[in-house]
């Protein structure tokens, strides 16, 4: 029987199960329960994102017979961000912005940045062209913006590059999967200090708290789809100083142990855009895995069609997930 679906994919739909009426759904031995398949649909793509993409035990965390000391809540949030702050390379991102309003005696130009009109103190002037001109002709500035940006992703610690990466259509995920606190510090400095000598733009963001370790995205850069030929220097300096955990999500491709990448998803239906990897491929799934439950659609069709078809009109490669429909090759040596 000619395959539809990734290997990997398969493998980790083996523990999911969703009952005729589409109204109670298994993810290992996680049970939800929902008043409609569409609120189902919901509950199901949350617990595909924990258990098959971030690697969490299927168990029901909320069991009751869960020894105390595994309750992750009972740590400190962001016990892990001075340490990653430290551990960053760089202080600044460098920027070019228009100029919307001359400088002032004393003070700095106003500028646009990410579209939003910001005045600039001097000592963040790097300088420019066209400062001597009218404003709004050209002129640019040079700034210097921190590159720390604590409160950018939620329960993350989130840095752009001294090169910050710009907006494009075509964004690579790079996955870390890293188990105990200080791997997350060792593959994030690895990270971002083989990054920098390259020189490429990029964003990285590493899990604020230990209490949510071990993570398959406990770090997570973000690279420009033309700059792939770094990954394997990358791959290197983060293999060489960090115990990376072994496994990657199914929604990835692994490239090294512990190392795995994904195109940024491209979502041509309307409220496609914005959502994250695991959120966009676990909502697909569920979709397709509740449709078959119920017989929305194709009554005759296998479990794996219906998915398939699920993940095709969102966008994605029912192959390799870790692709979209619209995804340019990965690099060859991968």
């Amino acid at each position: 029987m000619t395959a539809v679906l990734s290997a990997r994919l398969e493998e980790a739909l083996a523990e999911v199960r969703v009952e005729p009426d589409g109204l109670t759904a298994f993810v290992g031995e996680r049970m939800m329960t929902a008043p409609s398949p569409r609120a189902l649909t919901g509950q199901l793509a949350t617990a595909l994102y924990e258990v098959v993409h971030v690697g969490r035990p299927p168990k029901d965390t909320d069991s009751p017979d869960r020894p105390a000391d595994q309750d992750a809540d009972r740590r400190p949030d962001g016990d892990l961000e001075d340490g990653l702050a430290a551990r960053t390379p760089h202080r600044y991102s460098h920027y070019r912005a228009p100029v919307l309003a001359a400088v002032r005696e004393g003070r700095g130009p106003v500028v646009r940045l990410s579209g939003v009109r910001v005045r600039v103190a001097p000592e963040r002037i790097t300088g420019g062209s066209g400062m001597a001109g009218r404003p709004g002709d050209g002129a640019e500035a040079g700034v210097l913006v921190a590159a720390v940006r604590r409160s950018l992703s939620p329960g993350f610690f989130l840095v752009d590059g001294s090169r910050p990466l710009a907006r494009q259509d075509r964004v690579l995920r790079v996955y870390l999967h890293v188990g105990t606190a200080g791997a997350v510090l060792d593959a994030w400095e690895a990270s971002l200090r083989c990054l920098e000598q390259h020189g490429v733009p990029y964003r990285a963001k590493a899990l604020s708290s230990s209490a949510g370790l071990p993570r398959r995205d406990g770090v997570v850069i973000y690279l420009g789809g033309e700059d792939q030929y770094v990954l394997p220097d990358l791959i290197g300096a983060v293999g060489k100083d960090t115990a990376l955990a072994p496994g990657a999500s199914p929604f990835t491709r692994p490239l090294a142990p512990g190392v795995a990448v994904a195109w940024e998803p491209d979502d041509p239906r309307p409220g496609g855009k914005n959502t994250s990897l695991g959120e966009h491929r676990s909502r697909a799934l569920a979709e397709g895995l509740v449709r078959h439950a119920t017989r929305a659609g194709d009554a005759d069709a296998s479990r794996a069609e219906v998915v398939r078809k699920a993940l095709l009109a969102a966008g994605i490669d029912p192959m390799e997930p870790a692709r979209n429909l619209s995804s340019p090759p990965f690099h060859p040596a991968f």
